[in-house]
C-alpha cells in the first residue's frame, strides 16, 4: 500500500520553544491524520509521535491506536522523501481499548504509526465516520486533522476545523482539528461526515444505463448484420436457381 501524504508538523517548533517542564513524559504531542476513506478497504489513521528535543536518542515511544487496528507501517519521519524514512520494529501491548506499540527511534524525534481502521458508514451519497483515541497514559497534547475524498460537499467534523484546509495533487483536502490535551484515560474523538458529489455518488448507478445501451446497440448492429447475411445469401440462392 502507498503511504499517503502526512500531516505537516506545525506544531514541531512550537514545541521545541517550550521548556521540558511543560510537558509530561517522553512524547509532547500526538498526531492524528484520520481518512476516513482509505487507499485500502477500511480507513487510514496516521499517528505521529513528537518526542522532547531534549531526550537523548534513541529512545523508546509508544504510539496508541484503536484496538484491533492493522499497522501498515512504523518508524521514523525524517521530513524528506517517504522512501527514505526507516522503519522499526515495534511490540504492542493492550490497554484498555487502545492497542499501545513501542518503537525505539534512533535519528530523529518524530515516530510515526500508520494503520487501517474499519471502513466509513457509506449510505447513498453520504458518508459518516467515527475515531476514538483513548489516552492510556500521562496528560498529553493531541491535535487531528481529517482527510477528506476529493469529490466531499459540505464536510463537517468534530471538534471544530482551525486554519484553512490543504489540498493534494488528487483533490483530497485536509482539514486541521481543534487540539485539546488530554487526560489519562480521557479521548479525543474525531467524527466526520459529508455527501459525494453526483458524478461520484452516482459513478455506480449510472455505469448501468450505458452499458445497458452500449449492450442494445451491439445488439441491434449484431442483428442488422445477420439480416443482411441472411438476405445476401437468400438472393445468392434465388439467382443461382434461376
Amino acid at each position: 500500500m502507498v503511504r499517503m501524504h502526512r500531516i505537516v508538523v506545525l506544531a514541531l517548533a512550537l514545541a521545541l520553544l517550550l521548556p521540558a517542564s511543560a510537558w509530561a513524559g517522553t512524547v509532547r504531542e500526538y498526531q492524528l491524520q484520520y481518512a476516513p476513506v482509505g487507499e485500502g478497504a477500511g480507513s487510514l489513521l496516521i499517528v505521529s509521535a513528537l518526542v522532547d528535543p531534549q531526550v537523548q536518542l534513541p529512545v523508546a515511544v509508544t504510539i496508541p491506536v484503536p484496538a484491533g487496528s492493522e499497522v501498515l507501517w512504523a518508524g521514523e519521519v525524517l521530513g524528506g522523501s517517504l522512501s527514505e524514512d526507516p522503519m522499526r520494529d515495534v511490540t504492542v501491548e493492550r490497554v484498555g481499548d487502545m492497542d499501545v506499540y513501542t518503537m525505539t527511534i534512533e535519528q530523529v524525534y518524530t515516530a510515526q504509526l500508520e494503520v487501517e481502521l474499519d471502513p466509513p458508514t457509506i449510505s447513498g451519497n453520504r458518508v459518516t465516520s467515527s475515531l476514538t483515541w483513548t489516552n492510556p497514559g500521562e496528560e498529553v497534547l493531541v491535535t487531528g486533522a481529517v482527510v477528506a475524498e476529493a469529490d466531499a460537499r459540505n464536510p463537517k467534523f468534530t471538534p471544530e476545523t482551525t486554519g484553512e484546509p490543504e489540498t493534494n495533487s488528487r483533490g483530497e483536502t485536509l482539514h486541521p482539528l481543534t487540539g485539546a490535551r488530554v487526560a489519562e484515560g480521557a479521548r479525543y474523538v474525531i467524527t466526520a461526515e459529508w455527501k459525494r458529489s453526483g458524478a461520484s455518488a452516482a459513478g455506480s448507478s449510472a455505469v448501468l444505463p450505458i452499458l445497458l445501451g452500449v449492450l442494445v446497440l451491439a445488439v441491434t448492429a449484431l442483428v442488422i448484420v445477420l439480416a443482411r447475411e441472411r438476405t445476401r445469401a437468400r438472393r445468392s440462392v434465388e439467382t443461382s436457381v434461376d
